[in-house]
């Protein structure tokens, strides 16, 4: 098992990038080969294993995803920021920037070990089914998440034939130019419907076939398919365990980010004390109960919560450090994280009932879920157009912080043709995607990169 630890810390920088291919080539002097390390299944659970590190790591699911999004979006003030954060506050990336380049690094490596895994599939066995299960898990995620940031949203075409992502299939590594948004989103959703398949309802700390089934909730109602985002939002919302459903709400809304409180969780990165300690870019950039916080929100962002007797306002602090409103919901040393939850899945179904004008009432009562649990009267009477305005009105609220803003503003736009920025940008201008690390283009000249800026 040790040979198995050293290989993995020799590939734990590696990405699927070509400019990383000189280096794949030869592995390090003295490390061990890759047909050894994973040449059993105990290996490759080892190997799969690992791979969460990067998953549920910094650079993605534990904070820079989210930053990204916050920083794109305009829930924040960010008029002073400078560098990195400020180049992608306005809206206007470049082949440079660590921040956004790290992140994409670290996807593409969530990539290039799914597909190492399933390369080896054949040295697995009786949990050959759950080892390909979590490796396409891992692999739709990371390509759903890489195409919402560096391709213009699903719908912007009307046959999707728009620039999308590179879809890099093999472990090897390749000079791919980018497939379409509608080849990448019909990627993710074959990897989420094999995971759903292959995995087990119940797996431990690693994703479920519900958690797979969650995702392509996410995926279908980012593409406003509100059918299947329905469907698939019910299969998991309906699940029982004896008389009570399996999943449901916390009934304390503070709950979501802590050490073991938080029960709402469908896939969730547990902390473990000295360990692994998931959240570390979200405690970096917003934790504000030690200090001021790198990132800040607007006055704007903070009269959303102006309803009395939201419970959610306290997510907003604006008299700690004065004349700066700061998040809380990450003041915590530790905390588990969540990844996909029943408040986001609710909030779907909801407005995808209200989209199809069916199944109202079971909307009403997901959204009187979330309306009570924060203190607020439910609702009541409401008709299709008012669950679907509901229905996004507390998305925004419930998700503050968490980088569901600017998926929002995209989707929107998409559906109603309608510009919802409250910075005054189109929902399909240039800035609102990222631009790719230069390391694609340098290894394939004709990779076709984003082009820049254009926002305002």
């Amino acid at each position: 098992m040790n040979r198995i630890i050293i290989f993995l810390v020799a590939l734990i920088t590696l990405g699927c990038l070509p400019g990383c291919k000189k280096f794949l080539e030869r592995p390090p002097e003295g490390k061990i080969q890759e047909e050894d390390a994973l040449s059993t299944e105990e290996g490759v659970l080892a190997f799969l294993n690992a791979s969460y590190t990067k998953f549920n790591g910094g650079h993605f699911y534990g904070g820079r995803l989210q930053v990204l999004k916050e920083l794109l979006a305009d829930h924040l003030e960010g008029q002073l920021l400078t560098e990195d954060f400020g180049e992608i506050y306005r809206r206007k990336t470049s082949i440079f920037g660590a921040f956004k380049n790290d992140f994409y690094m670290d996807a593409c490596n969530i990539v290039y070990r799914s597909n190492t895994i399933m390369k080896y599939l054949d040295k697995t066995g009786s949990q050959r089914n759950n080892i390909e299960g979590q490796a396409k898990f891992l692999r739709g995620v990371a390509f759903f998440e890489i195409v919402r940031l560096f391709a213009q949203p699903y719908g912007s075409t009307p046959d999707n034939t728009h620039p999308g992502i590179p879809i890099r299939l093999q472990p090897g590594i390749t000079n791919l130019d980018r497939v379409s948004v509608k080849d990448a989103y019909n990627q993710v959703i074959t990897d989420l419907t094999d995971a759903a398949r292959l995995l087990p309802e119940s797996n431990g700390a690693n994703p479920t076939k519900y958690a797979a089934l969650a995702f392509l909730a996410k995926v279908y109602f980012q593409m406003n398919d509100f059918a299947k985002a329905y469907s698939f939002a019910d299969q998991v919302l309906s699940v029982r365990s004896g008389a009570d459903f399996l999943f449901k709400l916390d009934a304390d809304l503070t709950n979501r980010y802590s050490i073991g409180k938080c029960k709402e969780a469908i896939f969730i990165a547990s902390n473990q004390m000295g360990q692994f300690e998931p959240g570390d870019e979200l405690r970096g950039n917003f934790r504000s109960d030690v200090s001021l916080p790198v990132l800040k929100y607007s006055s704007r962002t903070l009269s959303l919560f102006g309803r009395a007797g939201d419970k959610r306002r306290v997510w907003l602090n604006d008299t700690k450090y004065p004349s700066n409103i700061v998040l809380t919901k990450y003041n915590l040393p530790q905390f588990d994280l969540p990844i996909v939850t029943v408040t986001e899945l609710k909030l779907i179904r909801a407005e995808a009932a209200g989209e199809l004008n069916q199944n109202l009432d079971i909307a009403k009562a997901d959204l009187s879920d979330i309306l009570t649990r924060a203190g607020l009267a439910p609702l009541t009477n409401a008709d299709a157009s008012l669950v679907i305005s509901t229905a996004r009105q507390e998305r925004e609220l419930e998700l503050v912080g968490e980088g569901s803003r600017l998926n929002e503003i995209k989707r929107i736009g998409v559906r109603n043709n309608m510009n919802v920025d409250r910075r005054g940008s189109p929902w399909n201008c240039n800035g609102f995607i990222l631009q790719f690390p230069d390391l694609e283009r340098a290894s394939n000249a004709n990779f076709h990169m984003n082009p820049e800026g254009g926002c305002f």
